[in-house]
């Protein structure tokens, strides 16, 4: 079956999250968001997904940081744009993201939350 993923209608266009702790000095911006899977058969509910939310600045660098089993992710990521890509063990046995990337932009100071789809045929 193959995946595909969108941003949900009515998220922000924004900015992407990382890990606490990752060793990030200077200003940052908050991210918050959600990974969900949608869509399949008539009646099939969303659901949150547990997985890995990765990071890319356009200098190639990565940050990650975990959703949990309610699909919930938070983070600090320094300013700049990413792309924003995610996987689940639950999808695609995890071996690869399941969810398009995502470019978003980061501001110091500033929350900014995201959604990631992996959405069903």
């Amino acid at each position: 079956m193959r995946w595909r993923a969108g941003v949900l209608a009515g998220a922000a266009l924004v900015a992407a999250g990382c890990s606490a702790g990752a060793g990030i000095t200077g200003p940052t911006g908050t991210v918050a968001g959600t990974f969900l899977r949608m869509g399949g058969p008539a009646g099939t509910p969303n659901m949150p997904l547990p997985g890995t939310v990765t990071f890319r600045s356009q200098d190639g660098a990565t940050i990650s940081v975990s959703a949990d089993g309610t699909g919930k992710f938070t983070g600090q990521l320094p300013p700049g744009t990413y792309a924003v890509t995610a996987e689940s063990s639950l999808i695609n046995e995890g071996k690869a993201p399941c969810s398009r990337p995502l470019t978003t932009r980061v501001q110091a100071g500033k929350t900014m939350t995201i959604t990631l789809v992996c959405d069903i045929p």
